[in-house]
Protein backbone atom coordinates (compact mmCIF):
# COMPACT_ATOMS: atom_id res chain seq x y z
CA UNK A 1 0.00 0.00 0.00
CA UNK A 2 1.60 3.55 -0.98
CA UNK A 3 1.94 5.68 1.62
CA UNK A 4 2.44 9.44 1.46
CA UNK A 5 6.60 10.32 1.65
CA UNK A 6 7.31 7.12 0.30
CA UNK A 7 9.61 7.07 -2.65
CA UNK A 8 8.97 5.05 -5.18
CA UNK A 9 11.05 3.68 -8.38
CA UNK A 10 8.59 4.19 -10.73
CA UNK A 11 8.67 3.86 -14.94
CA UNK A 12 6.58 6.69 -16.58
CA UNK A 13 4.28 5.18 -19.07
CA UNK A 14 2.32 8.24 -20.45
CA UNK A 15 0.75 11.73 -20.70
CA UNK A 16 -2.26 12.74 -18.81
CA UNK A 17 -4.68 15.50 -20.25
CA UNK A 18 -3.09 19.01 -18.65
CA UNK A 19 0.51 17.41 -18.67
CA UNK A 20 1.20 14.84 -15.84
CA UNK A 21 2.97 12.19 -16.28
CA UNK A 22 1.56 8.90 -15.09
CA UNK A 23 2.98 5.92 -13.88
CA UNK A 24 1.67 2.69 -12.03
CA UNK A 25 2.47 0.90 -8.69
CA UNK A 26 0.11 -2.97 -9.39
CA UNK A 27 -2.11 -1.09 -11.28
CA UNK A 28 -2.53 2.21 -9.05
CA UNK A 29 -2.09 5.36 -10.54
CA UNK A 30 0.79 7.85 -9.38
CA UNK A 31 1.05 11.31 -11.26
CA UNK A 32 4.36 12.91 -11.59
CA UNK A 33 5.23 15.70 -12.67
CA UNK A 34 8.18 16.59 -14.77
CA UNK A 35 8.31 12.97 -15.85
CA UNK A 36 8.68 12.00 -19.73
CA UNK A 37 7.21 8.43 -20.35
CA UNK A 38 10.18 6.16 -21.12
CA UNK A 39 11.76 7.49 -17.48
CA UNK A 40 12.25 5.70 -15.05
CA UNK A 41 12.77 7.70 -11.81
CA UNK A 42 12.70 8.08 -7.80
CA UNK A 43 9.62 9.79 -6.75
CA UNK A 44 8.10 10.95 -3.50
CA UNK A 45 4.74 10.73 -2.74
CA UNK A 46 3.33 13.96 -1.79
CA UNK A 47 -0.46 13.69 -2.16
CA UNK A 48 -2.40 10.34 -1.58
CA UNK A 49 -6.25 9.57 -2.51
CA UNK A 50 -8.23 6.30 -2.85
CA UNK A 51 -8.12 6.33 -6.83
CA UNK A 52 -4.17 7.93 -7.19
CA UNK A 53 -1.54 9.48 -5.71
CA UNK A 54 0.56 11.91 -6.71
CA UNK A 55 4.31 12.38 -6.76
CA UNK A 56 7.40 14.31 -6.87
CA UNK A 57 10.39 13.35 -8.62
CA UNK A 58 13.65 13.20 -6.53
CA UNK A 59 16.13 11.32 -9.20
CA UNK A 60 15.68 10.01 -12.51
CA UNK A 61 17.31 6.90 -13.07
CA UNK A 62 16.85 6.39 -16.20
CA UNK A 63 16.02 9.29 -18.67
CA UNK A 64 13.30 9.11 -21.86
CA UNK A 65 14.71 8.97 -24.89
CA UNK A 66 12.28 11.77 -25.55
CA UNK A 67 13.49 13.75 -22.73
CA UNK A 68 15.38 17.38 -23.76
CA UNK A 69 17.23 19.59 -21.68
CA UNK A 70 14.40 22.40 -21.32
CA UNK A 71 15.85 26.20 -21.98
CA UNK A 72 14.22 28.13 -19.56
CA UNK A 73 15.65 29.27 -16.13
CA UNK A 74 12.01 29.00 -14.35
CA UNK A 75 11.44 25.44 -16.17
CA UNK A 76 9.66 23.88 -13.30
CA UNK A 77 8.62 26.78 -11.28
CA UNK A 78 6.87 28.44 -13.59
CA UNK A 79 3.59 26.56 -14.85
CA UNK A 80 3.68 28.50 -18.58
CA UNK A 81 5.55 25.79 -20.12
CA UNK A 82 5.46 22.46 -18.35
CA UNK A 83 6.66 20.60 -21.75
CA UNK A 84 9.93 22.13 -22.05
CA UNK A 85 11.58 18.88 -21.18
CA UNK A 86 9.80 16.92 -23.81
CA UNK A 87 11.07 16.27 -27.65
CA UNK A 88 8.45 18.41 -29.90
CA UNK A 89 7.50 15.52 -31.56
CA UNK A 90 6.47 13.70 -28.78
CA UNK A 91 4.11 16.61 -27.68
CA UNK A 92 2.17 16.69 -31.01
CA UNK A 93 1.70 13.11 -30.69
CA UNK A 94 0.26 13.40 -26.94
CA UNK A 95 -1.65 16.68 -27.83
CA UNK A 96 -3.26 14.33 -31.31
CA UNK A 97 -3.81 11.77 -28.72
CA UNK A 98 -5.47 13.98 -25.91
CA UNK A 99 -7.64 15.13 -28.57
CA UNK A 100 -8.76 11.07 -29.21
CA UNK A 101 -9.02 10.58 -25.39
CA UNK A 102 -11.80 13.08 -24.86
CA UNK A 103 -13.55 12.35 -27.55
CA UNK A 104 -13.63 8.78 -26.72
CA UNK A 105 -13.91 8.67 -22.92
CA UNK A 106 -15.77 11.90 -22.15
CA UNK A 107 -17.91 12.29 -25.90
CA UNK A 108 -18.36 8.79 -26.31
CA UNK A 109 -17.79 10.18 -30.00
CA UNK A 110 -15.84 7.72 -32.48
CA UNK A 111 -13.90 9.37 -35.13
CA UNK A 112 -10.89 9.56 -36.98
CA UNK A 113 -8.70 12.10 -35.80
CA UNK A 114 -6.80 13.94 -38.46
CA UNK A 115 -2.78 14.04 -38.19
CA UNK A 116 -2.13 17.32 -35.97
CA UNK A 117 -0.99 20.44 -37.67
CA UNK A 118 2.07 21.62 -36.19
CA UNK A 119 3.98 24.71 -35.75
CA UNK A 120 6.75 25.74 -37.47
CA UNK A 121 7.81 28.26 -34.64
CA UNK A 122 8.19 26.76 -31.49
CA UNK A 123 9.59 29.28 -29.03
CA UNK A 124 8.97 33.18 -30.10
CA UNK A 125 5.62 32.89 -31.25
CA UNK A 126 3.94 34.39 -28.75
CA UNK A 127 2.42 37.92 -29.93
CA UNK A 128 1.00 39.01 -26.26
CA UNK A 129 2.87 38.66 -22.47
CA UNK A 130 0.73 39.47 -19.47
CA UNK A 131 2.48 40.02 -16.48
CA UNK A 132 1.85 40.96 -12.77
CA UNK A 133 3.52 43.40 -10.79
CA UNK A 134 4.14 42.04 -7.38
CA UNK A 135 5.91 43.02 -3.93
CA UNK A 136 5.78 39.66 -3.17
CA UNK A 137 8.16 37.81 -4.95
CA UNK A 138 8.39 33.99 -4.92
CA UNK A 139 11.78 33.02 -4.35
CA UNK A 140 12.79 29.86 -6.55
CA UNK A 141 16.58 30.19 -5.46
CA UNK A 142 17.73 30.32 -1.33
CA UNK A 143 18.99 33.82 -0.78
CA UNK A 144 17.13 35.28 -3.48
CA UNK A 145 17.55 39.10 -2.61
CA UNK A 146 14.54 40.21 -4.59
CA UNK A 147 11.84 42.26 -2.47
CA UNK A 148 9.78 43.10 -6.11
CA UNK A 149 8.77 40.80 -9.13
CA UNK A 150 7.13 41.27 -12.61
CA UNK A 151 6.42 38.01 -14.35
CA UNK A 152 3.79 35.37 -13.62
CA UNK A 153 2.33 33.71 -10.56
CA UNK A 154 4.17 30.81 -9.31
CA UNK A 155 1.11 27.51 -9.86
CA UNK A 156 -1.05 27.47 -6.90
CA UNK A 157 0.09 30.73 -5.86
CA UNK A 158 -1.80 33.79 -6.64
CA UNK A 159 -0.12 35.47 -3.78
CA UNK A 160 3.24 34.65 -5.13
CA UNK A 161 5.12 36.06 -8.43
CA UNK A 162 8.01 34.48 -10.25
CA UNK A 163 9.96 37.39 -11.34
CA UNK A 164 11.06 36.39 -14.94
CA UNK A 165 13.95 37.91 -16.60
CA UNK A 166 13.30 36.43 -20.00
CA UNK A 167 10.37 34.24 -21.42
CA UNK A 168 11.20 31.92 -24.27
CA UNK A 169 7.45 32.27 -25.60
CA UNK A 170 9.07 35.99 -26.51
CA UNK A 171 10.87 37.70 -28.81
CA UNK A 172 14.09 40.23 -27.65
CA UNK A 173 11.85 43.25 -27.52
CA UNK A 174 9.02 42.16 -25.54
CA UNK A 175 11.99 40.84 -23.11
CA UNK A 176 13.37 44.60 -23.36
CA UNK A 177 10.21 46.11 -22.61
CA UNK A 178 9.57 43.40 -19.54
CA UNK A 179 12.91 44.01 -18.15
CA UNK A 180 12.65 48.10 -18.52
CA UNK A 181 9.39 48.54 -16.30
CA UNK A 182 11.48 45.26 -13.95
CA UNK A 183 14.26 48.25 -13.46
CA UNK A 184 11.40 50.59 -13.13
CA UNK A 185 10.06 49.03 -9.75
CA UNK A 186 13.57 47.96 -8.31
CA UNK A 187 13.53 50.16 -5.35
CA UNK A 188 17.00 51.12 -5.78
CA UNK A 189 16.84 52.05 -9.51
CA UNK A 190 16.95 55.54 -10.89
CA UNK A 191 13.69 55.59 -12.72
CA UNK A 192 12.07 54.72 -9.21
CA UNK A 193 13.84 57.27 -6.94
CA UNK A 194 12.27 59.94 -9.92
CA UNK A 195 8.69 58.12 -10.22
CA UNK A 196 8.10 56.52 -6.82
CA UNK A 197 6.22 53.80 -8.45
CA UNK A 198 4.11 51.73 -6.08
CA UNK A 199 2.81 48.35 -6.35
CA UNK A 200 -0.57 46.81 -5.84
CA UNK A 201 -0.99 45.31 -2.77
CA UNK A 202 -4.54 43.44 -2.84
CA UNK A 203 -4.74 43.34 0.82
CA UNK A 204 -4.36 46.68 0.92
CA UNK A 205 -6.26 47.55 -2.06
CA UNK A 206 -3.54 50.19 -2.65
CA UNK A 207 -0.82 51.17 -5.37
CA UNK A 208 -0.20 52.41 -8.49
CA UNK A 209 0.89 49.36 -10.46
CA UNK A 210 -1.27 45.90 -11.49
CA UNK A 211 -0.49 44.36 -14.77
CA UNK A 212 1.44 44.80 -17.61
CA UNK A 213 0.29 43.45 -21.35
CA UNK A 214 3.20 43.83 -24.10
CA UNK A 215 1.52 42.96 -27.57
CA UNK A 216 3.22 42.54 -30.88
CA UNK A 217 2.06 42.68 -34.18
CA UNK A 218 4.35 40.02 -36.34
CA UNK A 219 2.93 41.93 -40.08
CA UNK A 220 3.77 45.10 -38.93
CA UNK A 221 6.41 44.89 -36.36
CA UNK A 222 4.59 47.57 -33.58
CA UNK A 223 4.63 46.92 -30.33
CA UNK A 224 1.91 47.88 -27.92
CA UNK A 225 1.92 48.40 -24.19
CA UNK A 226 -0.73 48.80 -21.68
CA UNK A 227 -0.13 49.20 -18.26
CA UNK A 228 -3.05 48.19 -15.86
CA UNK A 229 -3.18 50.79 -12.86
CA UNK A 230 -5.67 51.03 -9.90
CA UNK A 231 -5.90 55.26 -10.84
CA UNK A 232 -4.59 57.01 -13.79
CA UNK A 233 -1.84 59.44 -12.76
CA UNK A 234 0.29 62.43 -13.96
CA UNK A 235 3.67 60.33 -13.30
CA UNK A 236 2.19 57.85 -15.89
CA UNK A 237 2.61 60.25 -18.28
CA UNK A 238 6.29 61.09 -17.59
CA UNK A 239 7.06 57.54 -17.39
CA UNK A 240 5.35 56.63 -20.87
CA UNK A 241 8.01 59.88 -22.04
CA UNK A 242 10.72 57.86 -20.39
CA UNK A 243 9.85 54.93 -22.25
CA UNK A 244 9.40 56.29 -25.62
CA UNK A 245 12.69 57.47 -25.66
CA UNK A 246 14.75 54.68 -23.89
CA UNK A 247 12.54 51.86 -26.36
CA UNK A 248 11.78 53.66 -29.19
CA UNK A 249 10.49 50.21 -31.15
CA UNK A 250 7.26 50.58 -28.68
CA UNK A 251 4.38 52.02 -31.17
CA UNK A 252 2.07 53.02 -28.72
CA UNK A 253 1.88 53.22 -24.79
CA UNK A 254 -1.78 52.95 -22.82
CA UNK A 255 -2.54 52.63 -19.26
CA UNK A 256 -5.84 50.69 -18.53
CA UNK A 257 -7.65 51.75 -14.97
CA UNK A 258 -9.39 48.72 -12.82
CA UNK A 259 -10.46 50.25 -9.37
CA UNK A 260 -11.81 46.61 -8.50
CA UNK A 261 -10.15 44.05 -6.28
CA UNK A 262 -10.79 41.75 -8.55
CA UNK A 263 -6.95 40.53 -9.87
CA UNK A 264 -7.46 40.53 -13.57
CA UNK A 265 -5.83 42.50 -16.41
CA UNK A 266 -8.74 44.69 -17.34
CA UNK A 267 -10.58 47.43 -17.08
CA UNK A 268 -11.44 50.90 -18.78
CA UNK A 269 -9.15 51.96 -20.95
CA UNK A 270 -8.03 55.60 -19.94
CA UNK A 271 -5.07 57.50 -21.58
CA UNK A 272 -2.95 56.66 -24.67
CA UNK A 273 -0.24 58.46 -23.66
CA UNK A 274 1.56 57.75 -27.11
CA UNK A 275 0.73 56.37 -30.50
CA UNK A 276 -2.52 55.59 -32.14
CA UNK A 277 -3.50 53.38 -29.07
CA UNK A 278 -3.66 49.97 -31.17
CA UNK A 279 -1.83 47.98 -33.83
CA UNK A 280 -2.85 45.95 -36.93
CA UNK A 281 -1.91 42.29 -37.27
CA UNK A 282 -2.46 40.75 -40.92
CA UNK A 283 -4.16 36.65 -41.48
CA UNK A 284 -4.26 35.84 -44.53
CA UNK A 285 -5.29 38.45 -46.54
CA UNK A 286 -7.06 40.50 -44.01
CA UNK A 287 -5.65 43.20 -41.72
CA UNK A 288 -7.18 43.44 -37.99
CA UNK A 289 -7.01 46.29 -35.83
CA UNK A 290 -5.81 44.97 -31.83
CA UNK A 291 -6.96 47.75 -29.31
CA UNK A 292 -5.93 47.20 -25.62
CA UNK A 293 -8.70 44.90 -24.68
CA UNK A 294 -9.13 43.01 -28.04
CA UNK A 295 -9.08 39.23 -27.68
CA UNK A 296 -6.40 37.87 -30.77
CA UNK A 297 -5.09 34.63 -31.31
CA UNK A 298 -2.11 34.80 -29.33
CA UNK A 299 0.13 32.61 -31.56
CA UNK A 300 -0.31 34.82 -35.44
CA UNK A 301 1.79 32.28 -37.54
CA UNK A 302 -0.78 29.80 -35.94
CA UNK A 303 -3.90 31.11 -36.11
CA UNK A 304 -3.63 31.38 -40.19
CA UNK A 305 -3.80 26.93 -40.12
CA UNK A 306 -6.53 26.94 -37.28
CA UNK A 307 -8.69 29.39 -39.24
CA UNK A 308 -7.52 27.37 -42.27
CA UNK A 309 -8.77 24.14 -40.93
CA UNK A 310 -12.23 26.22 -40.13
CA UNK A 311 -12.31 26.80 -43.58
CA UNK A 312 -11.56 23.21 -44.81
CA UNK A 313 -14.93 22.53 -42.30
CA UNK A 314 -17.12 24.81 -43.91
CA UNK A 315 -15.95 23.72 -46.98
CA UNK A 316 -18.37 25.20 -50.16
CA UNK A 317 -20.14 28.44 -50.57
CA UNK A 318 -22.93 28.72 -47.84
CA UNK A 319 -26.05 31.31 -47.96
CA UNK A 320 -25.90 32.37 -44.49
CA UNK A 321 -23.32 31.67 -41.53
CA UNK A 322 -23.69 32.38 -37.74
CA UNK A 323 -20.80 33.14 -35.78
CA UNK A 324 -22.20 32.67 -32.11
CA UNK A 325 -19.08 33.71 -30.35
CA UNK A 326 -17.35 36.23 -32.86
CA UNK A 327 -15.60 38.54 -30.62
CA UNK A 328 -13.06 40.59 -32.76
CA UNK A 329 -14.75 39.21 -36.13
CA UNK A 330 -11.49 37.61 -36.66
CA UNK A 331 -12.83 34.55 -37.93
CA UNK A 332 -16.34 36.16 -38.98
CA UNK A 333 -14.72 38.13 -41.25
CA UNK A 334 -11.71 35.41 -42.48
CA UNK A 335 -15.11 33.18 -43.75
CA UNK A 336 -16.62 35.91 -45.24
CA UNK A 337 -15.33 34.84 -48.88
CA UNK A 338 -17.21 32.02 -48.91
CA UNK A 339 -20.58 32.84 -47.47
CA UNK A 340 -23.45 35.17 -48.85
CA UNK A 341 -24.03 36.45 -45.19
CA UNK A 342 -21.88 36.29 -42.08
CA UNK A 343 -23.68 37.02 -38.38
CA UNK A 344 -21.54 37.45 -35.62
CA UNK A 345 -22.77 37.58 -31.84
CA UNK A 346 -20.54 38.64 -28.90
CA UNK A 347 -21.40 40.29 -25.46
CA UNK A 348 -18.16 42.13 -25.02
CA UNK A 349 -19.31 46.03 -26.53
CA UNK A 350 -15.46 47.03 -27.34
CA UNK A 351 -14.86 43.62 -28.99
CA UNK A 352 -17.85 44.23 -31.42
CA UNK A 353 -16.59 48.38 -31.89
CA UNK A 354 -13.11 46.47 -33.08
CA UNK A 355 -14.92 43.62 -35.16
CA UNK A 356 -17.29 46.41 -36.86
CA UNK A 357 -13.69 48.76 -37.23
CA UNK A 358 -11.77 45.67 -38.73
CA UNK A 359 -14.98 44.55 -41.44
CA UNK A 360 -14.57 48.58 -42.35
CA UNK A 361 -10.43 48.01 -42.33
CA UNK A 362 -11.08 45.21 -44.61
CA UNK A 363 -13.85 46.60 -46.69
CA UNK A 364 -15.80 43.66 -45.73
CA UNK A 365 -20.13 44.57 -46.38
CA UNK A 366 -21.03 40.97 -46.13
CA UNK A 367 -20.67 40.65 -42.34
CA UNK A 368 -22.73 42.20 -39.19
CA UNK A 369 -22.00 42.40 -35.79
CA UNK A 370 -24.80 42.25 -33.03
CA UNK A 371 -23.76 42.64 -29.09
CA UNK A 372 -25.75 40.53 -27.36
CA UNK A 373 -25.94 37.73 -24.68
CA UNK A 374 -26.15 34.59 -26.63
CA UNK A 375 -28.37 33.04 -23.68
CA UNK A 376 -31.28 35.78 -24.44
CA UNK A 377 -31.09 34.29 -27.61
CA UNK A 378 -31.50 30.72 -26.45
CA UNK A 379 -34.56 31.68 -24.30
CA UNK A 380 -37.68 29.30 -24.58
CA UNK A 381 -38.30 26.99 -27.11
CA UNK A 382 -37.76 29.14 -30.19
CA UNK A 383 -34.62 30.51 -30.78
CA UNK A 384 -35.26 31.07 -34.16
CA UNK A 385 -37.81 33.54 -33.58
CA UNK A 386 -35.15 34.89 -31.21
CA UNK A 387 -32.70 35.57 -33.73
CA UNK A 388 -35.53 36.54 -36.44
CA UNK A 389 -35.98 39.10 -33.96
CA UNK A 390 -33.31 40.79 -34.90
CA UNK A 391 -34.15 40.92 -38.68
CA UNK A 392 -31.86 38.28 -39.64
CA UNK A 393 -32.68 34.50 -41.72
CA UNK A 394 -31.99 31.29 -40.43
CA UNK A 395 -28.39 29.84 -40.92
CA UNK A 396 -27.04 27.22 -43.12
CA UNK A 397 -23.84 26.52 -41.02
CA UNK A 398 -23.21 27.88 -37.79
CA UNK A 399 -19.44 28.45 -36.24
CA UNK A 400 -18.62 27.83 -32.35
CA UNK A 401 -15.65 29.10 -31.13
CA UNK A 402 -16.35 29.51 -27.34
CA UNK A 403 -14.18 30.20 -24.21
CA UNK A 404 -12.52 27.13 -22.68
CA UNK A 405 -15.56 26.38 -20.45
CA UNK A 406 -17.58 25.33 -23.24
CA UNK A 407 -20.99 25.90 -24.58
CA UNK A 408 -23.81 26.58 -21.69
CA UNK A 409 -25.66 23.78 -21.38
CA UNK A 410 -28.63 25.49 -23.05
CA UNK A 411 -26.93 26.47 -26.16
CA UNK A 412 -25.58 23.16 -26.90
CA UNK A 413 -29.30 21.35 -26.03
CA UNK A 414 -31.04 23.54 -28.18
CA UNK A 415 -28.49 24.26 -30.72
CA UNK A 416 -30.58 22.16 -33.13
CA UNK A 417 -33.58 24.17 -33.30
CA UNK A 418 -31.80 26.57 -35.49
CA UNK A 419 -31.54 23.87 -37.67
CA UNK A 420 -28.24 24.57 -39.67
CA UNK A 421 -26.96 21.81 -41.61
CA UNK A 422 -23.38 22.32 -40.83
CA UNK A 423 -21.76 23.11 -37.11
CA UNK A 424 -17.79 23.87 -37.01
CA UNK A 425 -16.79 23.75 -33.27
CA UNK A 426 -13.30 25.61 -32.44
CA UNK A 427 -12.11 24.59 -29.30
CA UNK A 428 -9.03 25.18 -26.68
CA UNK A 429 -10.09 22.27 -24.76
CA UNK A 430 -11.19 19.28 -26.10
CA UNK A 431 -12.60 18.10 -22.83
CA UNK A 432 -15.59 20.61 -22.64
CA UNK A 433 -15.84 20.29 -26.68
CA UNK A 434 -16.32 16.70 -26.38
CA UNK A 435 -18.83 17.21 -23.26
CA UNK A 436 -21.04 19.86 -25.82
CA UNK A 437 -20.88 17.83 -29.38
CA UNK A 438 -22.00 14.78 -27.30
CA UNK A 439 -25.19 16.61 -26.07
CA UNK A 440 -24.78 18.13 -29.76
CA UNK A 441 -24.93 14.76 -31.43
CA UNK A 442 -28.25 13.34 -29.43
CA UNK A 443 -30.15 16.08 -31.16
CA UNK A 444 -29.61 14.65 -34.80
CA UNK A 445 -25.47 15.59 -35.77
CA UNK A 446 -23.16 13.20 -36.78
CA UNK A 447 -19.02 14.05 -36.63
CA UNK A 448 -17.53 14.69 -40.34
CA UNK A 449 -13.93 15.45 -39.22
CA UNK A 450 -11.26 16.72 -36.73
CA UNK A 451 -8.31 18.45 -36.96
CA UNK A 452 -6.55 19.27 -33.92
CA UNK A 453 -4.03 22.00 -34.13
CA UNK A 454 -1.06 22.85 -32.02
CA UNK A 455 -1.13 26.74 -31.00
CA UNK A 456 0.71 26.19 -27.87
CA UNK A 457 4.59 24.86 -28.38
CA UNK A 458 5.58 23.52 -24.81
CA UNK A 459 2.37 23.27 -22.96
CA UNK A 460 -0.36 20.77 -23.12
CA UNK A 461 -2.78 23.26 -24.82
CA UNK A 462 -4.09 22.15 -28.43
CA UNK A 463 -6.70 23.57 -30.07
CA UNK A 464 -9.24 21.19 -32.77
CA UNK A 465 -11.87 21.98 -35.14
CA UNK A 466 -14.69 19.75 -35.27
CA UNK A 467 -16.82 19.79 -38.38
CA UNK A 468 -20.49 17.89 -37.98
CA UNK A 469 -23.27 17.47 -40.38
CA UNK A 470 -27.30 17.46 -39.74
CA UNK A 471 -28.53 13.58 -40.57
Amino acid sequence: MISRDEVLELKIESVAFEGKSIARVDGFVVFVAGGVPGDVVKARVYKKKKDYAEAKIVEILSPSAHRVEAPCDYFGYCGGCRWQHLDYAEQLRFKRQHVIDALERTGGLKIEVDPIIGAEEVYRYRNKIEVTFSGRPYWIHEGDPATVALGFHAPGRFDKTIDIRHCHLADENINAILNWFREAIDPQSNINREFELTIYDSMQHAGLLRFLTIRKSFDSGEYMVNLVVLEEEERIGRLAEMLHRDLPFVSTFATIVNRSRAQIATGEVGRVHFGSGYITEKLGKYRFRISPLSFFQTNTLQAEKLYGAALEGVGQKQEVIYDLYSGTGSISIYLSDIAEKVYGFELIESAVKDAEENSRLNGVSNVRFFRTDLLDLFKGSDPVGNFGGLGIPEPDLILLDPPRSGLHPKIASNLHLLGAQKIVYVSCNPMTQARDVKEIVSHGYALVSSQPVDMFPQTYHIENVLTLRKV
